[in-house]
């Protein structure tokens, strides 16, 4: 699976100002988009501004799922996948989630989950990019 992330993601070079980049959907929901703005913060950090649209309850994506995760991990070898928290997607098939994550190299990925407390994913990846910050 994350070969695949690194592989077929977008990756986003930034110096400077935010990137803004689109996430690759699984054919498991074809007609979900999503983009994340990503940027340094103030302390070095690396804040994502993620939105999505046309993806419907998790629920229907995974019968045994009730909420979607954001994750990321970094490319090191050893590198364990981290919860950025739920993402809510409201009765029109939109939501959104802001995060902040000291990693400046990573993948971002989305998975429906059963619990938002998930110290794992467990569920396919959805939604997913590379993001590679200088």
């Amino acid at each position: 699976m994350i070969v695949i992330l690194i592989l077929t993601g977008l990756t986003a070079w930034s110096c400077a100002g935010p990137s803004q980049l689109r996430l690759t959907s699984s054919p498991d929901i074809p007609g979900a988009q999503s983009t994340a703005k990503v940027s340094t913060t103030d302390n070095g950090n690396t804040q994502i501004d993620l939105i999505v649209e046309h993806l419907a309850s998790p629920e229907r994506v995974d019968p045994g799922a009730s909420v979607y995760v954001v994750w990321v991990r970094g490319h090191e070898a050893e590198a364990q996948s981290q919860n950025l928290g739920a993402l809510k997607v409201d009765e029109n098939e939109k939501g959104s989630i802001s995060a902040t994550t000291p990693l400046r190299s990573f993948n971002l990925y989305i998975t429906a989950e059963a619990s938002q407390l998930s110290a794992a994913p467990t569920g396919k990846t959805l939604l997913y990019t590379t993001v590679a910050m200088k």
